[in-house]
């Protein structure tokens, strides 16, 4: 069936797309020049331009987005051959049998495509009796459609050039000249798939080839004998201690920094009060940051003081709990939350007394973070044999138990589980670590989540 196709070289539509598209690079290359001449400006005289560039960049995309009409008709998988005989039924077609000339895309977008490129052939399609000579085969990946160039007749051809190079990169595909051939490479549907299949046949071909080699290795091992028995291992406690160890570093590295910021913010908070007022919507959100930010700041602070060499002495658990809920009640009002206690008299245990504060500050924080506005974070202690049982219990969401162990490490993203992502978990559960204890996260007799662990009644 032969294609009514318009005899327009190219619509105000498509000249609209390309100069969106042409002025869209030019800012972007705007952009660039300015950002390298901006550290050579900065000394002398800042130049006022990045919101007159954004202000354009907002133009362009409005542009672009009122280009933007809904397809016209079918979208998937489409033979650019069968297409092309549509198009010019009086051209002259070689192409390769069996080469596969089908690709992913829009049939209204080819077909303007395959137009505009035949008006550029030596012969006039438009005028009936024109057979334009067309080439069409499968190069690797691509498939190509060529046409001979002749004169350049019309004042418009370099443009249709143009839309024609910036269509086919849109496609993922280039326009290519050739002496006097000019050609359109399109992705070939489905040859990224097949690429992948047989990449993924070579990894597997390789990861058989290296299996096969360590079990020769193994077997041949063994048949020497036993192996050998040199080998250093490193103990757990020393692998905690050098976890503990890291944490204190990163955070006395990130703290002074994160206090610079904080108090500049501060200081452009107070700024936007003396502007706008203590009720401005930017004065607030402003506030609210410098808060938050001070709640991460203080926990990276605490973990730096904390020191590693601590000496274990004497030390009352439930005084210490009391003291942490104490210290986190500021942070709790402001979460709309209440902090409970359930404790023994006394909970004597001998340890090192600012990493049990540590620990008890970062349950707390986290139950804080994990808990909804009006609800209960209760911290519970009770006597077991050879220690003390601790857990902490929120409101916040409850884990999968196949994610609990990764949740507490932070080898998955808290927010996925709806649980907060700032460190105090990762941090309690490092100092549990350090302290002998194994933390675990799981439901308690209510329902709700807890971390919990036993610390011993003598740490170290």
């Amino acid at each position: 069936m032969m294609r009514a196709v318009s005899n327009e070289r190219l619509t105000r539509q498509e000249l609209s797309w390309l100069l969106a598209q042409e002025a869209r690079g030019a800012a972007k290359a705007l952009r660039e020049g300015v950002s390298q001449l901006k550290p050579v400006a900065i000394r002398e005289a800042p130049p006022e331009v990045d919101a007159s560039l954004d202000v354009l960049d907002d133009a362009i995309s409005v542009l672009s987005a009122l280009q933007q009409t809904p397809g016209r008709g079918r979208r998937g998988r489409i033979d650019v051959a069968a297409l092309l005989y549509q198009v010019a039924p009086n051209a002259r077609i070689s192409m390769e049998p069996g080469g596969g000339t089908e690709v992913f895309g829009e049939e209204a977008e080819l077909v303007r495509m395959l137009h505009v490129l035949i008006t550029q052939s030596s012969t006039d399609p438009a005028g009936g009796n024109a057979s334009p000579e067309v080439t069409i085969r499968r190069e690797g990946d691509f498939v190509k459609v060529s046409v001979a160039l002749g004169p350049d007749t019309s004042a418009t051809a370099d443009v249709e050039r143009r839309w024609l190079s910036r269509m086919a990169v849109r496609y993922g595909g280039r326009l290519e000249l050739e002496g006097g051939l000019q050609s359109i490479s399109l992705p070939a549907d489905g040859a990224s798939d097949q690429r992948e299949l047989a990449e993924l046949r070579r990894e597997l071909e390789q990861a058989q080839q290296l299996g096969e080699a360590y079990a020769r290795e193994l077997a041949a091992a063994f048949t020497a004998g036993s192996l050998p028995s040199d080998r250093t291992s490193v103990h757990p406690a020393e692998v905690a201690t050098a976890r503990f160890e890291m944490l204190r570093g990163t955070a006395a590295s990130f703290v002074r920094l994160l206090r610079d910021w904080l108090e500049a913010l501060r200081g452009d908070a107070a700024l936007a009060v003396s502007e706008l007022g203590d009720g401005a919507p930017l004065v607030q959100a402003l506030q609210w940051r410098v808060a938050a930010g001070h709640e991460i700041a203080g926990e990276l602070e605490r973990i730096a003081d904390c020191p590693g060499d601590e000496l274990s002495k004497p030390v009352d658990l439930a005084v210490l709990a009391r003291d942490a809920a104490a210290a986190a009640e500021t942070r709790a009002a402001r979460h709309g939350v209440v902090v409970a206690l359930e404790l023994p008299e006394a909970v004597v245990v001998k340890g090192p007394r600012s990493a049990l504060a540590l620990l008890f500050r970062a349950l707390f924080d986290h139950a804080i973070a994990a808990t909804p506005k009006g609800d209960t974070a209760t911290l519970r202690l009770a006597r077991v044999e050879g220690g003390v049982r601790l857990a902490v219990e929120d409101g916040g969401p409850a884990v999968p138990e196949a994610a609990r162990g990764d949740l507490l490490r932070r080898r998955v993203d808290p927010t996925s589980f709806g649980r907060p992502a700032g460190p105090a978990l990762l941090v309690a559960d490092t100092i549990a670590a350090h302290l002998r204890c194994q933390l675990e996260m799981a439901e308690s007799n209510a329902g709700r989540t807890e971390v919990r662990g036993v610390l011993s009644a003598e740490i170290g």
